[in-house]
């Protein structure tokens, strides 16, 4: 019995010294650069979901590992700059019992990390990042120059248009979806009048009229795909403009990224390859009438809501000389199979297909 008491006193001991009551852990903690930063990034990358896809040779590689080499490769060279990543992992418990902090958080200030965190998710039915928008606020550097910019950028599977429970695996019951993403990205922002720059969203299906609707009170410009994006991602290196050309504007920056995704996508894949980049400023005159006819449409057509989005040009609502105003698309259609089609053009607006006789 004695032996059993001791045991049980060793495996509390234990769990309080892995979980402890914080849901935060320093590993790394500096002294930030009193030099004013001229930007911000943001990346978000999740890794709570199976993003194992094979290259052309049939190597496998882990989409998620590979966003996250380049992201800390940027924020080295970022040296007018300020970089945050978050990598959200499975969480996990030692033991079976106690909470591990299996989330990282890095923080990088003029291309030196000044923190590294790693996190849990104390409230594990949280709005969806909550977690994150809080340790940004934390640790941003308060210098910032005169006209800031500042860049999302979303790696992940596709965003679903309503409930979202079970999105992350061992997270269930934090809800993903088009307006709780909408809702968690603005809680990094501080002050109403705040906007950010770009957001991207490395995600398949999320080019959409619902999620533009949700993003454009504070976001000037989006990056999606309004298809499928076979689980590979958009690449970032390009973010390295916002150095090698301090004037670079964040629709030249959103041209970049989007010209070199698909030039290795047009190179590796044979299926659709379709990337959009959306001015919200253009389209502000239509965009709330495009959602409400999409939903419209949603509502009272036989939609299939289990295959990845077709292109809602397609549709008979969509007037593509109104619709398409502000959208620059990268578009190639697929070779063959059911998907394969004579068209080579695309609106840019992703839309649930029709269900098939």
């Amino acid at each position: 019995m004695i032996v059993i008491r001791n045991l049980i006193f060793c495996l509390i001991i234990a769990g309080i010294f892995f979980a402890g009551c914080s849901s935060t852990n320093e590993l790394v903690k500096n002294d930030v650069s009193d030099q004013p930063v001229k930007y911000s990034v943001i990346y978000y990358i999740h890794a709570d979901a199976g993003y194992l896809y094979h290259d052309p040779d049939g190597q496998p590689i882990r989409a998620n590992s590979q966003v996250l080499e380049t992201a800390l490769e940027v924020a080295e060279n970022a040296a007018s700059g300020e970089v945050f990543i978050f990598y959200q992992r499975p969480e996990k418990k030692f033991l079976g019992l106690f909470p591990r902090k299996s989330n990282q958080f890095y923080h990088y200030t003029n291309g030196q990390k000044t923190t590294q965190v790693k996190y849990r998710h104390s409230n594990k039915k949280e709005p969806f990042l909550t977690t994150e928008a809080q340790l940004y606020n934390k640790y941003k550097n308060d210098i910032t120059g005169n006209d800031q910019e500042q860049y999302f950028l979303y790696f992940g599977h596709e965003i679903p248009s309503d409930n979202g429970e079970g999105y992350h695996r061992t997270l269930p019951d934090i809800e993903v979806n088009t307006a709780s993403f909408a809702g968690g990205v603005q809680q990094f922002l501080m002050e109403d009048d705040q906007i950010l720059d770009l957001v991207v969203l490395s995600t398949c299906n999320n080019g959409t009229p619902a999620m533009a609707s949700h993003l454009m009170p504070f976001v000037d410009h989006l990056l999606a795909s309004p298809q499928n994006l076979h689980l590979s991602h958009i690449d970032t290196e390009q973010l390295g403009l916002l150095e090698s050309n301090p004037g670079v504007s964040p629709d030249e920056v959103a041209h970049s990224l989007a010209n070199d995704t698909f030039q290795r996508l047009e190179d590796q894949i044979q299926t659709t390859i379709t990337l959009a980049e959306y001015d919200f400023e253009s389209m502000r005159g239509y965009i709330d009438e495009l959602d409400d006819r999409t939903a419209s449409y949603k509502d009272t057509a036989r939609i299939d809501p289990y295959h990845q989005n077709t292109d809602c040009g397609q549709f008979s609502f969509f007037d593509a000389e109104k619709y398409t105003q502000g959208i620059e698309t990268w578009f190639k259609p697929a070779k063959f199979g059911r998907r394969a089609t004579a068209s080579d053009t695309h609106s840019g607006w992703g839309c649930r297909p029709l269900l098939e006789d």
